[in-house]
């Protein structure tokens, strides 16, 4: 048993979360290993673009934004780099009110 440790609670929000690692735990599965194996990718992938993982929240938030009948903001797509920076800026804010 490890010396450090951390205790962590979960909003009603992450309740899904919650029962998830608690499956885990019940299964016998590491739970602080799964975790910080999540935290350390997490780290890694600092200072890069996971375009891939963007374009699918992208298309799960249109898709929601359809099913819903909401209407939607069509963002530019550019390869310029300023423009990219902008285009990130927009859909942050876009994410941002919406949730």
């Amino acid at each position: 048993m490890s010396e450090r440790k951390l205790s962590i609670s979960f909003k009603q929000k992450y309740q899904d979360v919650y029962v998830f690692l608690n499956h885990m735990k019940k299964n016998k599965e590491n739970v602080s290993d799964y975790i910080c194996r999540l935290v350390e990718a997490d780290m890694n992938k600092k200072g890069t673009t996971d375009t891939s993982l963007q374009d699918e929240v992208r298309k799960i938030v249109l898709e929601t934004l359809i099913a819903s009948n909401q209407s939607i903001i069509q963002l530019p797509v550019n390869n310029d780099v300023s423009n990219e920076d902008k285009t990130r800026r927009e859909d942050i804010d876009l994410l941002n009110q919406l949730f």
